[in-house]
């Protein structure tokens, strides 16, 4: 019992956590945006919710796992507590793991339909060309970014959302007015990711030859770029927050209970923008653990948007 738990546990370090639960709680919110776009009552279709957060999070393994396998040089020095540098997960073991997990991620698609299998399809050679030469994506500051940010913003938020409104109400598709604008903040939000992750990275990442934001113009600017970036889409939010005319947050037939919820959408942004700009503000880029409890931070309101979604 004591082999399997730590076996669990290996894997899951492997997985890297923080992008396997941002993963599930987007999937959730989308599900749950998807059932809230019709008028019509219908039942919610919790077996395509579950095939669908398998296939997702087994994509989110293969990609991060993938990852992890090409870097191993780069991650004995930018990452050395990973499963493969510790030699707690042989090399084999985790191209079988990576494997297994596309497999799945595949399988559990195009059994639900072939759009759903297409788009996942996408994302896996999307996280392919981002890690594996000679393409190696990750090796350019903007085109990380931008397959970061492609995947994170519309492929998954707007992709997944027609997969589910489709696969309960068929065609033709009735957004909901959310969906674009957590488009739009979580693409923005997701370059901030790009960009903060490598600022602990630079010495790991120079050696190897990958030209990171942080590495080709410093982490000073790799931090104020993306703060910029990250700040002006929780602008956006408390914006659109406070003129409701201009972008429907809440389709809810209630005028009162509607306003309320732009206020309150607009007041959880209003703090998250400050905190996230005090934080910001704070960290000293030069500091490992400073760093990496910002990067946490920043994933803790990722996983915070999607909630506010679903509450506002």
């Amino acid at each position: 019992m004591k082999l399997i738990l730590k076996n669990l546990h290996i894997i899951w370090k492997f997985s890297r956590p923080h992008t396997v639960i941002g993963t599930c709680i987007s999937v959730f919110t989308l599900f749950f945006l998807s059932n809230h776009a019709n008028s019509l009552v219908m039942p919610w279709n919790f077996t395509t919710f579950t095939l669908t957060i398998i296939s997702c999070v087994a994509c989110n393994v293969y990609i991060t796992g993938l990852n992890q396998i090409y870097d191993i040089e780069i991650d004995r020095v930018n990452k050395p507590n990973l499963p493969l540098v510790t030699q707690e997960l042989s090399m084999v073991d985790a191209k079988k793991i990576v494997i297994f997990a596309l497999m799945i991620s595949l399988v559990f698609s195009y059994f639900q339909n072939l759009f759903f299998g297409g788009l996942v399809t996408g994302i896996a050679i999307i996280g392919s060309l981002y890690t594996m030469p000679p393409v190696r994506l990750k090796r350019y500051h903007f085109w990380a970014a931008t397959a970061i940010a492609l995947v994170r913003g519309p492929l998954i938020n707007i992709g997944i959302y027609i997969h589910f409104y489709v696969s309960k109400y068929g065609l033709p598709i009735n957004f909901n007015p959310k969906i674009a604008l957590l488009t739009v903040f979580i693409s923005a939000f997701s370059v901030g990711i790009a960009w903060f992750k490598d600022i602990p990275d630079v010495d790991g990442d120079k050696n190897n030859n990958i030209k990171t934001l942080s590495v080709k113009h410093g982490k000073k600017t790799a931090l104020r770029l993306g703060t910029m970036i990250v700040g002006l889409a929780y602008l956006l939010c408390v914006f659109y927050s406070f003129w409701p005319n201009l972008f429907v947050l809440n389709s809810s037939p209630d005028p009162i209970l509607a306003k309320t919820n732009h206020l309150s959408f607009g007041i959880y942004h209003s703090l998250a923008l400050i905190y996230f700009i005090t934080i910001s503000y704070k960290l000293n880029t030069n500091n490992a653990i400073e760093v990496k409890k910002f990067y946490m931070s920043y994933w803790i309101l990722f996983f915070l948007e999607y909630i506010a979604f679903i509450l506002f």
